[in-house]
Formats: structure tokens, sequence, C-alpha cells
């Protein structure tokens, strides 16, 4: 079998037009993966593994295309466990990238609904779907949307597979994580709700925060071994923060969510409510203080003697872009969103 015979496979697996064979032996390859053993290994042997991947590939792909014939073999040891894991990841490694670029959220969904044998809930409306999880945790499922999920999590992770759009209310567990998977993206709650949104179509992924904070990073598991593919470190984003993934670029952006809104912590609520935003000869200090905390957004000046400049007027009830419009109009102000920040800057003449 050639790279692009396997490819096509892949395809045909994820699209569900795979004969049996075929999907038992993706299936079987797929197990091996997620084998303890191979999950083991340490950075030497993971070198190891990857000069063996790509030697293989350089074989493989000079092979003829053989019959699809799935082979099932005991694995009695450590050692042939990760010998087969090296043949999967050989022929894997390669044509699952060049094929993630395409469906980077599919085919990983496709692969452990099926390998992992989760339960699955589709949403194939446009309503949304609300779900809720073994352990008391609610998920709302977008449109056109679908959910993989374990009938009982593990004793040491809450683990679940996303295609689509959804929004995650998590009960707490500090002992054990909560892990969404979509796409090669990993999100790891710290906290308790959030949004995460797929779009294959413009090869975007979207991580949003509206309580607590998650941390985001890409899914190991999903991505080739070779040297110029590493693994991003975490991101932790907090609230009204969210983090866009270019699927193709692999390049993560931070920056706040499109329509901020109050921090539903119990504090806030008490000493910062939106609807109390009644300023009289205020300083613009006190202000953008009062309005940072209410939003958890640390709101900048880039000078400092406008901090001494004073507002009057009544924003209660607006949107948080709105009230500093209103607020920049009336101090001969601007301001400029600089990734999680705000930054009020004098009025620059036209």
């Amino acid at each position: 079998m050639n790279r692009d015979s396997f490819k096509q496979l892949l395809k045909g697996y994820v699209s569900g037009t795979a004969t049996d064979e075929e999907r038992a032996l993706i299936d079987h390859w797929y197990e091996l993966l997620y084998n303890d053993s191979f999950r083991s290994l340490d950075d030497s042997e993971l070198s190891a593994v990857e000069q063996e991947m790509w030697e293989h590939i350089e074989r493989e792909s000079k092979l003829s295309d053989t019959p699809l014939i799935p082979i099932r073999r005991p694995l009695h040891t450590i050692v042939l466990r990760w010998v087969a894991a090296v043949a999967v990841f050989a022929m894997l490694g390669f044509s699952i990238y060049a094929l993630v670029n395409q469906d980077a959220v599919s085919l990983p969904y496709q692969i452990a609904k099926k390998s992992q044998h989760l339960d699955e809930i589709i949403n194939d409306s446009e309503e949304t779907k609300s779900i809720t999880l073994a352990d008391g945790s609610t998920v709302v499922l977008k449109a056109f949307s679908r959910l993989a999920f374990p009938a009982q999590f593990s004793e040491r992770k809450r683990e679940v597979y996303l295609e689509g759009e959804a929004f995650f209310d998590v009960a707490k567990n500090p002992s054990k994580p909560f892990v969404v998977h979509a796409g090669n993206l990993l999100t790891q709650v710290l906290g308790t709700s959030f949004d995460i949104q797929s779009d294959n179509e413009i090869g975007k992924m979207v991580v949003s925060v509206k309580t607590g904070k998650v941390m985001v990073s890409e899914d190991a598991d999903y991505l080739p071994l070779n040297k110029e593919q590493k693994k991003s470190n975490g991101t932790i984003i907090t609230p009204n923060q969210q983090i866009v993934y270019d699927v193709k670029n692999r390049n993560f952006i931070t920056q706040l969510v499109e329509n901020p809104e109050p921090l539903q912590s119990d504090t806030a609520k008490l000493d910062f409510s939106p609807s109390n935003f009644d300023f009289d000869d205020e300083k613009l200090v006190n202000v953008f203080e009062k309005i940072g905390k209410t939003y958890g957004i640390d709101i900048l000046v880039e000078n400092e003697n406008s901090y001494n400049e004073k507002f009057t007027g009544d924003i209660s009830k607006q949107s948080l872009y709105d009230m500093l419009n209103l607020i920049c109009l009336s101090t001969n102000h601007e301001y400029e969103i600089k990734g999680t920040k705000i930054l009020i800057k004098n009025r620059t003449s036209n």
C-alpha cells in the first residue's frame, strides 16, 4: 500500500464508505496507538520511534498496493507492543497529518469514537440540544454538532470528544480533570464553563471561557512526531478571553471574546454591578478600574495624565464597548483592543 492509497483509506473511514475489513484494520491500528506501553515511552525511545517511522515510510512508499486484510496478533511483551506501535505510526504518521489539514476535527473524532467504543449524541437540527453527562456536567450541543463520551468516566479523568460547537458547564471535581478533545486541540478545564467551536471550512477552532479558566494545548495524540511538529505548550485563558487556533499553520491567538459579559462571581455581582455605572465627575482611573473588575479585563492608559481626567454620565446597562465608546467620546480618547487587554489612548486628529 502506498501513501496515496492509505490516505484514501482514511478518507473512506471518516466518510463511512470504507468496507468492514478496512474499518477493522484502522480500528486495530488505533487500539495499538492507545496502548499504555507506547504512551509511556520516554524522549529517547520516542526519537527511536521517529527514526523508525520515517525509514519505514520510505520503504512503504516504494511498495505496490496489497490487499487490506486486518491482522490481529496477541502482543505478549512490551517489546512487541513497541515494535507494533512503530509500524503503526510509520503508516499513520504521515498520512493522517496530510488528511488532518483538510479535516482536522472529523478524523480524530471518528477514530476515538470507534476505537474507544464511545456513546454518541448527534444534533442534526438547527436547535441546541442539552446533555447531562454521568458526572453531572451539562453540555449544550449547538446545531449540526456531535459529542462522543464514555457511559462512565474513568477513575483518573473525564474525557469527551467534540465535533462542531458546544458550551460546557462542568461539575467541579479537582481530583478528576475534565478534558475535551476537538480535532487536534485539547482543552483541560481548570474552572467551570466554556465554549468550543470548530469550523472545518475556514480551518479555525475557537475556545472561549465564560467562568473559571481552561488550559488549551495541541493534542499530542493527533500530532506527528517529527521535530518540526512538536506539541505546543498549554495556554490558560480566563473569562471573556478566547483562543483562536489556525489548524493549518498551528498558530494560537489569544484575544478577547466578541461580546464580553460581566463576571459571574459573587464578588463581581455584589460590588461591580453593570446596572450601577452612574458617574458624577469621577476620575477616569476609578471609572476604568470599576469596568475592568466587572469584566475581568485589564484596561490600561497610554498617557497616565488621562487618569486624572473626569467623566460624568450614566452608562448603566450598556455593553462593555458601548461604555468605552461613550467615555472616550466625552473625554477625547479612543480605545484599542490589544490581545486580552484594552488600551486607552488620546484621540488622534483626522
